[in-house]
């Protein structure tokens, strides 16, 4: 990730371009996060679909309340390189080991991916504050970052 630039010293042109190039690149990582969230629901959607039919075929007891163990953030904090996702194979030739695997392996990259995605977040809303305020005859300092980080509702200002 490279460094923010110091927003004094962008124009107003260049401060512009910057919230287009990190808006394209939060429109690029958003679809690369969605098209892991689907691969992940057809995945579970197997995985399930065994569970279930192991339990009616009593090869297996029922699946009892307890929580599916998953730390909050598995990723490794690096944005992991774009690459295309290979079609799937047949599901039904995917050992539910496999399966499992791939479920988790999928996760740890959206881990990473949402968190790239926070991170644009936060850029982004910190280059449109510092536009609206130079409309005011204003910069965004240090100690604003936290009202602009962290107010609530940011997400519904048309992001």
């Amino acid at each position: 990730m490279e460094p923010f630039p110091d927003l004094s010293t962008l124009s107003d042109d260049q401060l512009s371009a910057l919230i287009a190039e990190r808006e394209a690149e939060e429109d690029r990582i958003s679809y690369r996060r969605r098209v892991l969230h689907g691969r992940i629901d057809i995945l579970r959607g197997e995985l399930v679909a065994r569970i279930r039919a192991r339990v009616e075929e009593g090869t297996i007891e029922t699946v009892t309340g307890e929580p599916h163990e998953r730390p909050i953030f598995e990723g490794t904090g690096e944005v992991p390189e774009e690459h295309d996702l290979e079609p799937l194979d047949d599901l039904h030739t995917i050992s539910t080991q496999d399966l499992r695997d791939m479920i988790h392996e999928l996760e740890r990259e959206e881990d990473d991916v949402s968190l790239h995605r926070r991170f644009l977040h936060g850029q982004i809303d910190i280059l449109r504050a510092e536009r609206s305020r130079r409309a005011r005859g204003e910069h965004v300092g240090t100690t604003d970052l936290a009202g602009i980080l962290g107010r609530p509702g940011r997400a519904d200002e048309g992001a």
